[in-house]
């Protein structure tokens, strides 16, 4: 019997806990699940993001343009966080690119301080984007902007608001369900059906929907790593919730006890928090450490011995 990873047997998972009947109309599948997406980006992420242990952890690679020194942010990330930026060149490989303090790049040489702005090379943060610094640096640039960033988990769907793969051809995905209301106008994410629940792409283009022939034509070729079983759904939604699959149950129990507190329901509400604690304790102890056996190793990055750091040249030096 397959596992049903979907908001169907999270809703189901709910009712289980708070012994919510069917034939209730308090509460609908759609209220069930606007909860659990209130909970996912208001305790899950954070809960997760605490823990320091690379999950959701993706890169995006941009190029550097001529005379361009603002790069936005990817929208993706938490809190329109960064995990780290670094610099890529022709070859592939990967340089340090130090986060700057405005006051560093505003700086004027002289003999009392330890740096000169003309060895500086970084970037500093603004509202939604990076600047880079110096300018120099994108005057003929020859290499990208690698971000790594946490994506943040979709908002929760129905899988009546999304389509699962049933054969994939080229760019074009057969599918058991096609939404009335989806366009082609649309963009579309297609999410892993399986654990660990990652995004397969972001942000797809379609040029057909057809709804005759259950299915959907792709701007480009599908990705490679997409499989019958994974599921299309509109940009930053997906019917399944994309965190370990250890921690359904927390989420299943957060929005219970938000059911339970609509409902008046006192002793089963307290019951319902005491479980929540011990619950979240039990999933910290699961979420790290991540792995057990590999000892990690340390580099002093910018210590006293590293290269020019006796003479105050990195931090932000060119010190490639």
């Amino acid at each position: 019997m397959a596992v049903d990873y979907t908001t169907d047997a999270l809703i189901a998972n709910i009712k289980r806990r708070v012994t919510l009947p069917d034939a209730q109309n308090l509460f609908t599948p759609a209220d069930l699940i606007a909860f659990a997406s209130d909970e996912l980006s208001s305790t899950i992420e954070p809960l997760v993001h605490s823990v320091q242990q690379e999950y959701w952890v993706v890169r995006q690679d941009i190029p550097l343009v001529m005379n361009q020194t603002n790069y936005l942010i990817p929208v993706r990330g938490i809190a329109n966080g960064l995990r780290l930026i670094t610099l890529l060149d022709m070859g592939g490989n990967e340089i340090i690119f130090p986060l700057l303090r405005p006051e560093m790049t505003a700086s004027a040489y002289n003999w009392l301080s330890p740096y000169s702005t003309a060895t500086l090379c970084g970037f500093e943060l603004e509202d939604d984007h990076i600047v880079v610094f110096p300018s120099s640096v994108v005057t003929n640039p020859t290499m990208s902007v690698r971000f790594r960033f946490e994506r943040q988990p979709s908002i929760l769907c129905a899988t009546t608001e999304a389509a699962q793969i049933t054969a994939i051809a080229g760019n074009v995905a057969t599918v058991n369900n096609i939404p009335s209301d989806w366009l082609v106008t649309d963009k579309f994410d297609i999410i892993k059906g399986s654990i660990a629940f990652v995004s397969r792409g972001d942000d797809l283009t379609v040029t057909n929907l057809n709804v005759g022939t259950s299915q959907i034509t792709f701007t480009n070729p599908i990705p490679s790593t997409v499989v019958v079983g994974d599921w299309i759904s509109e940009a930053n939604t997906s019917p399944i919730a994309q965190i370990p699959f250890q921690m359904f149950p927390y989420l299943a129990q957060s929005v219970a006890v938000l059911v339970l507190a609509a409902l008046g329901d006192s002793q089963a509400l307290t019951d319902a928090k005491n479980l929540k604690a011990q619950m979240k304790e039990d999933v910290l102890k699961l979420l790290q450490p991540r792995d057990m056996g590999n000892v990690q190793t340390v580099v002093n990055k910018g210590g006293l011995f590293e290269s020019g750091s006796y003479w105050g040249w990195t931090g932000g030096g060119w010190n490639w």
